[in-house]
C-alpha cells in the first residue's frame, strides 16, 4: 500500500483492495483504525493533510450528523464536514489493539529532571521530520533526559545520547516514552 493506503499492484498486476468503510458509516464509540485516506479531490485531501491524518492511526467516532463528524485520535479531537470525513476509510479493531499501541506517554509530558526511554515514534511523524528525529538518535530504546524548558515554555532541551537538542512541543508529542524516572 502507498502512504495514502491505496493498493500497489504486485509483480503480476494483481492487487488487494483495502476492506475499509467510510468513517461516516461506522457506529459511534467503536474502536477504529484508519486504513485509507482518499487523495482526490485535491481540496478535500488538503483538509485531511492539514488535520495530520494518516493510515495506521486509531480513532473513535463521537458524533455523526449532517452538519459535522467529530472523532478522537488519542487525546486530539477532530471535527470535519461529512463530505470530507467520507474520504477516510476505517476498519473496526479490538480495544486491546489500541491499548497496545497507546503504551507510554508523549515525550512533552516529561518535566525537567526526568528521564525516560523511547518506546515508539508516531506514524504521524513522516518524511523529513521523521528523518530529522531519527538522525538525532531518537529511536526506540534511546534514553532521553529533560534538561530544561525555555522561559516561554517552548522549546524544551533534551539530552539525547550525550547531545543537547531542542524540540518544540508539537515535535515532542509525536515521540512516545515509558513512564519517567526522576534523575535529579
Amino acid at each position: 500500500y502507498d502512504p495514502h493506503g491505496d493498493p500497489i499492484p504486485g509483480p503480476g498486476g494483481q492487487f488487494k483492495h483495502h476492506a475499509g468503510q467510510p468513517l461516516i458509516s461506522m457506529d459511534l464509540d467503536t474502536p477504529l483504525r484508519i486504513i485509507h485516506i482518499e487523495d482526490e479531490p485535491e481540496e478535500i485531501y488538503a483538509q485531511l493533510v492539514a488535520e495530520n491524518l494518516t493510515p495506521g492511526m486509531f480513532a473513535r467516532l463521537a458524533e455523526n450528523s449532517p452538519q459535522r463528524v467529530r472523532f478522537w485520535i488519542g487525546d486530539e479531537e477532530h471535527i470535519l464536514a461529512p463530505i470530507v470525513a467520507a474520504n477516510i476509510s476505517v476498519v473496526p479493531v479490538p480495544e486491546q489493539q489500541i491499548e497496545q499501541v497507546q503504551l507510554g506517554i508523549p515525550l512533552n509530558d516529561l518535566n525537567p529532571g526526568q528521564s525516560s526511554q523511547v518506546v515508539a515514534l508516531s506514524p504521524r511523524l513522516r518524511g523529513a521530520d521523521r528523518r530529522r528525529i531519527m538522525d538525532l538518535g531518537i529511536l526506540p530504546g534511546t534514553t532521553i533526559e529533560v534538561e530544561m524548558t525555555s522561559p516561554s515554555g517552548d522549546p524544551t532541551a533534551y539530552n539525547v545520547r550525550g547531545a543537547l537538542i531542542a524540540l518544540r512541543k508539537e515535535q515532542a508529542r509525536l515521540i512516545r516514552v515509558e513512564n519517567p524516572i526522576q534523575v535529579s
